[in-house]
């Protein structure tokens, strides 16, 4: 998986429902030539199964593992500073940070565990929920995730 640029980012945003918070990443990452409308359709139906909030403010939404709707592996995230409840309950779980992933099968798992390690750390939450300038939120979270890289 690649660093994170600019272009796989997009800070201040709003959303009404979480559907619609993972279709607007679904159609960026559509658009940056990371998968296929599928993957879309898919991410939405795990978010309706089951939240994909992980706590601290953050969610991950991610598909079905479906390696043939994915065309390169990727990330996006989306900064929603007044926060979206992502929850299936009627315990609420605002997320002002969700970080939507494309990923095949022989790295989802063990990606989505390291997401969910820098997550856990509420400062870095804080300093991408906080953050406007574009470059400060890359070279932040790039610095903090480097063990991504494959």
């Amino acid at each position: 998986m690649k660093l994170l640029e600019e272009k796989n980012i997009s800070l201040n945003q709003t959303f009404k429902t979480p559907q619609e918070a993972i279709k607007y990443a679904g159609e960026k990452m559509k658009s940056l030539g990371l998968i296929k409308e599928e993957y879309i359709e898919s991410m939405l139906v795990r978010q309706d199964k089951l939240s994909v909030y992980i706590g601290n403010f953050v969610a991950l939404p991610h598909g079905e593992v479906q390696d043939e709707f994915i065309l390169e592996e990727g990330i996006f995230v989306t900064q929603v500073p007044d926060g979206i409840d992502f929850s299936n309950t009627e315990q609420k779980q605002i997320a002002t940070i969700i970080i939507s992933v494309a990923l095949r099968k022989e790295s989802q798992l063990r990606i989505l565990q390291e997401l969910a390690f820098f997550c856990s750390d509420i400062e870095n939450v804080r300093k991408l929920s906080d953050e406007v300038d574009e470059k400060q939120f890359v070279t932040f979270f790039n610095e903090s995730i480097s063990f991504l890289i494959a």
